[in-house]
This record gives C-alpha cells, sequence and structure tokens, in this order.
C-alpha cells in the first residue's frame, strides 16, 4: 500500500506562491495583491529589487503654463498586524494514488509590529514629504508646500481623517484583506480626508481642482514589515502548505498622482501622475527581530479529522497556526523605509523632467 504523506511546515522559504502583507493600490483597486516569490528568507538577505514605473501625462504638471505644483501632503501606510492563511486541495490523481483518500492541508500566521509609533509614523512621513519636494524642485519645477498653502479658505476648512484612538493617527484595513495599516501624513494638519475619489477629495468641487493657478500632487508609499506569505506545493502523492517568514521591508506601492487643468481624455489606460508597476522587495534585508511567540496548531482538530478519515474513508484535513511578533529596529526600519521612497521620489522627479 502506497505511504500517505501530509506535509505542512512553518519555516523561511524562497518558494512563496503569496505575499502576506499585500496593499491596496491607491488609484486603482483596493484588493490587489503580490505574488511569486516576493520575500527572500533573511539567510540569504537579497538586495533590493528592481523599481519599475509607469507614468502618464506630464504635461498636466504644467497645464499653468508656470511650471508650479502644490504639494498639500504625502501619506505613508505601514503594515502593523495581519494575518496570512493558505491551504491546499489534493487532486484527483493524488486521491488514486492513496487509495481514495482526498486530503487537504492548511497553514496559517498572525502577526504584529511592535515599536512603531504615531511619533516615528510621522517622522517617516515628514521625510518621505520633504525628499519629494526636494527632487521635484531640483527637477526644474517651484512647489508649493502645505505652509505655503495652508492660509486659503478651502484648504484651511478641508476635513481631515479622524485619528484611531489607538494609535492617535487614521488606520486602514483594505477590503478582503486581514491587514492592517497606520496612514501617516507628516503632520496633523496635513492629514486630509481621502474620500471617494482618493487623495485629492478636499481639493475638488464638481470635478474640478479648487487650486486654479497650480497643478496639485499627492505622493504615497506603502511600506510592509515583516514579509510573510504562504507557499503549497504538490506531487503525485503529497500535498504541502506552509507559512514563511523574514524580517525584511519591502516597498509595496508608491504613487505620485497629480491634477492640473480639466481635461477630456478618450480611452487609454494612463493615469496622470507616476506610480510602481509591482512591489520593490528588500528595500531593508533586516528591519527588525521577528520571533514566533505561540503555536496554535488546533491538535484535537487534528486528531478528530484523522480518525474520521480512517472511519469513513473521507480526506484527512490538517491544519498549523502559529502567531509571531515583529519588533522593528527604529533605524533599520527607517533607513529602508527612506531607501524605498527615495527610489521612487527620484523616479518622479525625472519623469517630471523628461517625460520618460
Amino acid at each position: 500500500m502506497k505511504k500517505k504523506l501530509l506535509a505542512l511546515a512553518l519555516s523561511t522559504s524562497v518558494s512563496a506562491l503569496m505575499l502576506g502583507g499585500c496593499l491596496a493600490n491607491p488609484s486603482a483597486s483596493s484588493t490587489s495583491s503580490l505574488t511569486a516569490g516576493a520575500a527572500q528568507p533573511a539567510a540569504v538577505a537579497a538586495p533590493a529589487s528592481k523599481m519599475e514605473v509607469v507614468g502618464g501625462y506630464v504635461e498636466d504638471l504644467n497645464s499653468y503654463g508656470n511650471k508650479t505644483v502644490v504639494v498639500p501632503t504625502a501619506y505613508v501606510k505601514l503594515l502593523v498586524q495581519g494575518k496570512v492563511f493558505v491551504s491546499k486541495q489534493g487532486s484527483a490523481l493524488q486521491q488514486m494514488a492513496s487509495g481514495g483518500n482526498a486530503n487537504s492541508v492548511k497553514a496559517s500566521a498572525k502577526y504584529k509590529v511592535v515599536g512603531l509609533d504615531k511619533a516615528l509614523a510621522q517622522s517617516i512621513a515628514k521625510q518621505a514629504y520633504d525628499d519629494f519636494v526636494a527632487k521635484l524642485r531640483a527637477s526644474g519645477y517651484t512647489v508649493l508646500t502645505y505652509d505655503d498653502i495652508k492660509n486659503r479658505d478651502f484648504v484651511a476648512g478641508a476635513a481631515r481623517e479622524k485619528p484611531d484612538a489607538t494609535w492617535g493617527i487614521p488606520t486602514e484595513s483594505p477590503q478582503g484583506s486581514s491587514d492592517t495599516y497606520l496612514v501617516a501624513a507628516p503632520s496633523d494638519a496635513q492629514q486630509f480626508k481621502i474620500g471617494f475619489t482618493g487623495v485629492f477629495s478636499e481639493f475638488m468641487s464638481r470635478g474640478k481642482p479648487k487650486f486654479e493657478d497650480a497643478a496639485v500632487v499627492i505622493p504615497s508609499f506603502t511600506i510592509v514589515a515583516p514579509q510573510v506569505w504562504g507557499a503549497t506545493a504538490s506531487g503525485y502523492n503529497r500535498i504541502s502548505a506552509q507559512i514563511n517568514t523574514a524580517p525584511g521591508m519591502n516597498l509595496n506601492y508608491a504613487a505620485a498622482p497629480w491634477m492640473g487643468k480639466p481635461k477630456v481624455r478618450m480611452g487609454g489606460s494612463k493615469a496622470p501622475g507616476v506610480f510602481t508597476k509591482g512591489y520593490v522587495g528588500n528595500i531593508s534585508p533586516k528591519a527588525g527581530e521577528l520571533v514566533k511567540t505561540a503555536n496554535t496548531t488546533p491538535a484535537a482538530a487534528n486528531a478528530l479529522s484523522k480518525g474520521l478519515s480512517m472511519l469513513t474513508g473521507a480526506g484527512a484535513i490538517q491544519a498549523e497556526s502559529a502567531e509571531y511578533t515583529f519588533t522593528i529596529d527604529r533605524n533599520a526600519y527607517t533607513a529602508g523605509a527612506m531607501k524605498g521612497i527615495g527610489d521612487f521620489n527620484s523616479e518622479v522627479a525625472k519623469y517630471a523632467a523628461t517625460g520618460k
């Protein structure tokens, strides 16, 4: 009789099928995810993967004819907790090979980030904002900052996001995700409400920009650490599911959309601004210490599943789960975040200057 094998593990691995901490694309869908080998284990700390961006309609930045732009704020989204789940069902061929049982395996992990707070989150957002403004100015633009426009009536009267009671700044949980992010602006005053129309909600009225002397640019960045992802595999008479972890950091997504004079455009897939085409892995190979704090595998349920399988001939369902805590290194965390953010800001400045 052929031996049935069920493999479940909680380990580091290169062969990932789904990355934990997936971020919504602010300019498209709030349920977008990353795939295919996002993170490398700490033992083989890989350099940051290549950043690829796509840009559109650079002419909108100068649509008022003065090469002046307004950057009211910037947003940095920082992962603070999440969950990853992955499962694998045996195929019909595997069912035949195992004598009639169609096994299933599942693996999951919860994780939380320790050491982040409002002060650090806003500090990173302020550095991101200052770097973005400086590089845009270096590319030949006059940039009006929040201090330059804060006394305009519609800016002073703009709605601000309500802070989370625990964190003191807003949080976000993308639809369809188990992840939670802090959403930090450089200051409380720059925490403008992000409405149905996105980051420009407070600067538009009836589809037209409230600024009539300059284009508006609002960058945003999403940072994920630690790296937690699920993987599955199968063979002739084997299936497996596992959770992989690494203490590195990814730039999941970055965007710098802009809004100039209203224009009617028909068709096309471009949007005004610069956007990353995919995540950038390992902007820091180690941004803190990742520790498994609990093994939450349901031993009793697994034992019952095996018993039912033997009695009824039904497929066995095996599950394994754990909890992790990631304690950030504040210096390494900040440096890693600014590495990814700074590289994106350079790409925006290049596109603003050259259109490519």
